[in-house]
């Protein structure tokens, strides 16, 4: 199978059988449990909202459009492209499912497994860097015969498997929605020392991606994140909280003072009506 063919994506798998106006030419039906996972599938997590939606939708609708499956060495129908609707019929209680039945290559396996997701936009960004790195380094497939394979820039493949360089722990925050791949490349940029620490500074500021590349820069030219230096506290600051503890000691509750500027208020805290009454009843005394 050329590159050519692959590059146009999942219809060059339909257009490869026997010609016909009757799409159910070429499909057969598979019994679901005859089925094995694609061993070259990228994507590891599911939206479990979306596929229980498509599961409802395969129970009033059925299965429009066939999975694909190849038959490997072992005589088993190996999944290639079609991996949501295969777990959506799952979840649906069908039994039954059509598919059409390609013999390809692994390495075609895993590039259509790609394109499949890329097409629909499911992979997340460690996902699709991983894939890539297999092509790369299982297939020999080189960062410009990627992009050409999947259709994106050479750059982007480089950029997404350089994330991969990056500690676990930030490949799962990645993973995990917590930031994304711009933020990442902005963390790349630091010394591997300071990376948790400036991913974990994105995250808790909720910075822009232009925000972490300006702070990136910062860090480079100091060396280090900066670290916040606790302000001393004033000699109002100690009175205030003398205060707080000799009012809870005749109170018996929890008592906060703010004070600026010679303004502020005294705040007396309680957990039930019987203790307002006591702290009310104090009062008036």
């Amino acid at each position: 199978m050329s590159r050519e063919s692959l590059g146009k994506g999942l219809d060059a798998l339909f257009s490869s059988g026997p010609e016909s106006t009757d799409r159910t030419t070429g499909i057969t039906t598979l019994q679901i449990d005859c089925i094995i996972p694609n061993r070259y599938q990228p994507r590891k997590f599911f939206d479990t909202a979306k596929l229980a939606e498509l599961a409802e939708s395969i129970k009033a609708n059925g299965i429009l459009q066939p999975v694909i499956v190849t038959k490997n060495a072992d005589s088993q129908y190996e999944l290639v492209a079609g991996e949501r609707r295969l777990e959506a019929a799952k979840l649906a209680d069908i039994s039954e499912i059509p598919v059409i039945i390609r013999s390809i290559t692994p390495q075609e396996q895993l590039q259509f497994a790609i394109i499949e997701n890329i097409q629909r936009e499911d992979l997340n960004a460690i996902e699709e860097a991983r894939a890539y790195q297999q092509l790369n380094e299982e297939f020999g497939l080189t960062h410009i015969q990627i992009s050409e394979v999947v259709g994106k820039e050479r750059t982007t493949v480089s950029n997404l498997i350089r994330l991969l360089k990056l500690d676990e722990s930030i490949q799962n925050m990645i993973q995990e929605g917590k930031i994304t791949s711009g933020h990442a490349r902005a963390i790349l940029q630091v010394p591997e020392t300071s990376q948790q620490d400036f991913a974990n500074l994105i995250f808790n500021k909720q910075m822009s991606v232009r925000m972490a590349e300006e702070y990136a820069r910062k860090i480079i030219e100091k060396g280090n994140i900066d670290k916040p230096v606790k302000p001393r506290r004033s000699e109002t600051n100690i009175h205030m909280k003398e205060w707080e503890n000799k009012l809870h000691g005749d109170y018996d509750c929890r008592v906060s003072i703010t004070h600026k500027n010679n303004k502020g208020r005294i705040s007396f805290f309680f957990n039930s009506q019987e203790e307002m009454d006591k702290i009310l009843d104090s009062l008036k005394s």
